[in-house]
């Protein structure tokens, strides 16, 4: 018998990433353990800063973890794993520093 672990995946549509929290979108996370983020553009910014939400309506809240805001350092062409400090959040956003990018986001359940 083949030792084979298989998990649900599920890849999201090329997403629009802006500079702020109200017009970048929401992203379901709490189903997943984890994820990676696909950056094929950027214009001007230089690092996402992690929000979370408790709900599809709320508000979204800069993520911290031991008092410090979770945030990566972007660049186009490069893929980057979700912090782990964001793996009990129901709803995830990228916010960026500034500018604009592009992404396409791969989560595992």
């Amino acid at each position: 018998m083949p030792n084979k672990i298989e998990r649900l995946s599920s890849v999201t549509s090329s997403l629009s990433l802006a500079a702020s929290e109200s017009t970048t979108p929401l992203i379901p996370y709490g189903a997943s353990a984890a994820g990676m983020v696909f950056v094929s553009a950027v214009s001007g910014a230089t690092k996402i800063a992690w929000y979370s939400a408790a709900t599809g309506s709320d508000v979204a809240t800069p993520v911290y973890d031991s008092g410090n805001a979770v945030e990566t350092f972007v660049s186009a062409g490069r893929s980057y794993p979700i912090p782990d400090a964001c793996f009990a959040a129901p709803f995830l956003k990228l916010v960026l520093d500034s500018g604009t990018a592009t992404a396409t986001i791969s989560l595992k359940g």
